[in-house]
């Protein structure tokens, strides 16, 4: 059985950010890889609370660490995190009350996809429908998105 649009929408936006966006997530807890160097950057662009970080299997005091809002995590020691995959989990509270662009966006997705039933052009892979963002979703959701990786 399909996705129904609104699902689809919000998901495909969340993935195109890279995280959930809103509304604010309490207690989500995050396995990262280890970067290697000073700098922990956390999935979120509107972190609101850090709850803990456990590095290599020992908690890191939430004290030891300068913490910024845009998901930025570094230890006052001035030491580098673990460089090993999946070494760091995180608990943390993130994510905006309200992000009228997102939902715009998700709302344009989702009037978009659900054209299928009039002849539009949604797609279906397996169970799941998705289509590609339009460049005016995309430059909704800009301003949510997480800058890529490696």
């Amino acid at each position: 059985m399909p996705l129904d649009a609104d699902a689809a929408a919000r998901d495909g936006a969340q993935r195109y950010c890279g995280w959930h966006v809103t509304p604010i997530k309490e207690g989500d807890e995050v396995t990262l890889d280890g970067p290697g160097g000073q700098l922990l950057m956390l999935p979120t662009l509107a972190l609101v609370e850090l709850t803990s970080v456990i590095e290599d299997g020992v908690e890191v005091p939430i004290t030891d660490l300068y913490v910024s809002k845009a998901g930025m995590v570094k230890k006052k020691s001035g030491g580098c995190w673990s460089r090993h995959f999946g070494s760091i989990v995180v608990t943390m509270t993130h994510g905006y009350a309200s992000a009228p662009n997102f939902e715009a966006a998700v709302a344009s997705m989702s009037q978009r996809w659900s054209l299928e039933a009039a002849g539009g052009r949604l797609r279906a892979v397996g169970p799941f429908q998705y289509d590609d963002l339009s460049r005016p979703e995309q430059e909704m959701l800009a301003s949510y998105r997480l800058e890529s990786r490696p």
